[in-house]
């Protein structure tokens, strides 16, 4: 055990589940010898948090981050952390949350196992969006392109200069493997084991009745090009970041240079079973 590692833990805003996760988990980490460091923000919605010592994900470089909360929650971690080499370990406090496997009932357990490196180390591949020239944050889930009015948006995709198809209609979502189970899924795109290397085009709503998803190798260059009379549009980056335009515009998307890297404990154990079960929390 490395007692120069520094823990942070960030928590899903306004939650009194991972409010009381928290601060098991602080007690937990202080049984080590550990005393961990709570991420600015999630200290300002929380009481029992807010005189402890604090750090933020843009600046400072902590090298365990505990996220606890739901899938938004590790996607906002994600974009804003400062160094690309730190690793998450995930617990669910969510409604949902596909991408946190981590269960409060064995916090105790997981947490030794954080701590002492008994885990799989998985790194996640994310998508770098550049619009019109200019590089954005990159995204773990998906990039989306939808509607703003209700005018039809319409594109043309293309794969490393091979055209695939014009899409008139609501919009494309241009999703990771991870993020084939959000919006990529509710627009009838397919799951796909998080192990591929791929990349999924979900159009959405097409007025091309015969258009459907396609997936494709995760190295290469996607290329979205605005056509002169397409209504206007938002460009959404993982829900965190979105882009409203309306111009002639071109979105090219390639993979990103640094991946996440998160803790995986018994992850590929019932995995689908796991992810059905959860898919019908909203039935």
């Amino acid at each position: 055990m490395n007692n120069l590692t520094r823990y942070g833990i960030i928590l899903k805003p306004n939650s009194k589940t991972a409010e009381s996760i928290a601060i098991k988990i602080i007690d937990l980490l202080r049984s080590h010898g550990i005393e961990p460091l709570v991420e600015v923000e999630s200290t300002k919605s929380s009481d029992s948090l807010k005189n402890h010592e604090t750090f933020k994900l843009e600046k400072d470089n902590v090298e365990k981050l505990i996220v606890i909360g739901g899938d938004g929650t590790l996607l906002r971690a994600a974009m804003r952390k400062k160094s690309e080499s730190c690793i998450f370990m995930t617990i669910r406090a969510g409604k949902r949350g596909f991408m946190l496997d981590v269960e409060e009932n064995e916090l105790k357990e997981r947490i030794n196992d954080f701590i002492r490196g008994n885990y799989y180390l998985v790194e996640y591949p994310r998508l770098l969006p550049i619009f019109n020239g200019e590089e954005k944050k990159c995204a773990m889930n998906d990039i989306a392109i939808f509607t703003a009015d209700g005018e039809l948006v319409k594109v043309a995709v293309s794969y490393n200069n091979d055209k695939i198809y014009n899409i008139d209609g609501d919009g494309v979502v241009i999703s990771t493997t991870i993020g084939s189970t959000a919006y990529s899924l509710s627009a009838g795109g397919p799951i796909i084991d998080p192990r591929l290397n791929v990349i999924v085009i979900t159009p959405l709503n097409p007025i091309q009745l015969h258009l459907r998803p396609v997936v494709i190798p995760l190295k290469g260059l996607i290329s979205i090009e605005f056509k002169e009379d397409s209504g206007e549009y938002y460009v959404n980056i993982d829900g965190q970041e979105k882009i409203r335009s309306r111009s002639k515009s071109l979105l090219k998307i390639t993979p990103c240079k640094h991946t996440v890297k998160i803790a995986r404990f018994r992850w590929w154990e019932d995995y689908y079973e796991r992810l059905f079960n959860r898919l019908l929390i909203y039935w």
